[in-house]
């Protein structure tokens, strides 16, 4: 309990944040609270993917735009035999619950298939949050491998809410099309927080 005084009288005030009724602290702002500022987590939320869509399309040479802030993804590009998809239902031989990750990249010529999927997190839920994401979306892996003959992998981008850079992060992100750099990923973050 926190005491206020007034008039040589102590009070006792709540210090729990209004909407998760936590601990009020950085992270818990940082985090930009959904319920608080829906438009703004959300906001945030997609410019990352944002990102990366758009580096991924200047990778494969299409037109982008001058800043990664000003670019709308479009749903489905094919170019060349990759087709990248954005936000999209992934549609298999079975009925599996996670099936939309943020990005996934399909190359018919090099029969393989990543699904890309992004959380922002606080620094001390990074490790948990990837290993949720392998999960999520091993199912996925299993029937996207079969049903389209590739070999998929998911690919789970994690960007911490305040400093932390996983460990990992710049490797994993080597590995699409384009390389986004993890320092920019961070940045993104913290702006559009």
């Amino acid at each position: 309990m926190h005491y206020h005084h007034r008039n040589n009288t102590k009070k006792p005030t709540d210090s729990k944040h209004r909407m998760c009724h936590k601990a009020e602290h950085k992270k818990c702002i940082l985090a930009v609270h959904i319920t608080l500022v829906p438009f703004k987590y959300i906001n945030r939320n997609n410019k990352v993917p944002d990102y990366i869509h758009w580096t991924i399309r200047q990778h494969m040479g299409l037109q982008v735009t001058d800043k990664y802030y000003k670019h709308i993804p479009e749903r489905v590009i094919t170019v060349n035999g990759t087709t990248i998809m954005w936000n999209v239902l992934v549609i298999t031989d079975g009925t599996i619950l996670a099936n939309q990750p943020d990005i996934v990249q399909h190359d018919k010529k090099e029969k393989t298939c990543l699904l890309i999927d992004i959380a922002i997190t606080d620094d001390s839920n990074v490790k948990t949050k990837e290993t949720e994401k392998l999960s999520k979306y091993e199912d996925l892996e299993i029937k996207v491998s079969r049903s389209w003959k590739v070999r998929a992998k998911t690919l789970p981008v994690i960007i911490a809410a305040l400093v932390t850079i996983k460990e990992g992060l710049d490797q994993n992100l080597q590995l699409l099309p384009g390389s986004p750099l993890a320092i920019e990923l961070q940045k993104i973050t913290l702006i559009w927080t």
